[in-house]
């Protein structure tokens, strides 16, 4: 019995499809990296201010990146792929009832998860460009408002961190609950881009084409320059 597929590979491999590109990995562990460094850095000293705010760069540019391949990217990417109605949510969570469905790419909480995630790093981001310490540091932005809104945004910065923390605790806390409930893998996927187990059906995902991602990135870089040079 032939267990090879029309394009030579294996059959269990072809059984777990692809359902994350290359691309939105990249995004979600370069953020969670610069979300530690940020993290970190501002709690190194002042000496670390400078790297910390060229962390908020990068994360301003993934930002961007992520929100234009939430249009232009991958299936499993595209907020139209994800994003439902509260009605359409309560039926997903409803369903657990019956057992947690199997769903390629974010299931309905965990596209809501994204929106959440993405407005609160927005806030991040769009803050820490006026802030300041009044000491040493202030962001590329601060000339532009008075002291009491720059020491308004300030406050806002360091108390969206804790919301971020929040739900990066709660996220944390929904994949392990996924694992140890309904038995779903999460992590592998965001690793190898596969489904962690075979599915039947099988259902292969329409993906972008490489200079896609590259061009979203290139455009997202420029953004970030271009609001840097307000």
């Amino acid at each position: 019995m032939n267990d090879k597929t029309p394009d030579g590979r294996g059959a269990k491999e072809h059984e777990r499809p692809r359902i994350w590109d290359v691309p939105t990995r990249a995004f979600h562990w370069t953020l969670a990296a610069l979300v530690a460094w940020e993290w970190a850095s501002s709690h190194l000293g002042h000496g670390f201010m400078r790297y910390h705010m060229w962390g908020g760069y990068a994360v301003l540019t993934l930002i961007l990146f992520r929100l234009s391949w939430g249009f232009v990217g991958s299936h499993t990417a595209r907020f139209a792929q994800f994003l439902r109605s509260p009605r359409g949510t309560w039926e997903y969570v409803k369903s657990w009832r019956r057992g947690a469905p199997d769903i390629h790419g974010h299931n309905p909480l965990g596209g809501w998860a994204v929106i959440a995630f993405l407005v609160s790093l927005t806030v991040q981001v769009g803050t820490g460009l006026f802030a300041t310490d009044d000491v040493l540091t202030a962001g590329p932005l601060n000339a532009l408002i008075g002291s009491r809104m720059a020491d308004w945004l300030t406050t806002i910065h360091k108390w969206n961190f804790d919301i971020l923390l929040t739900l990066i605790a709660i996220h944390v806390s929904a994949v392990i609950l996924h694992r140890v409930i309904a038995g779903h893998d999460l992590v592998r996927p965001m690793i190898t881009g596969r489904a962690a187990r075979p599915m039947s059906p099988v259902v292969h995902h329409a993906f972008a084409r490489p200079w896609v991602s590259v061009l979203a990135l290139a455009l997202s870089g420029l953004g970030t320059w271009l609001i840097l040079q307000i």
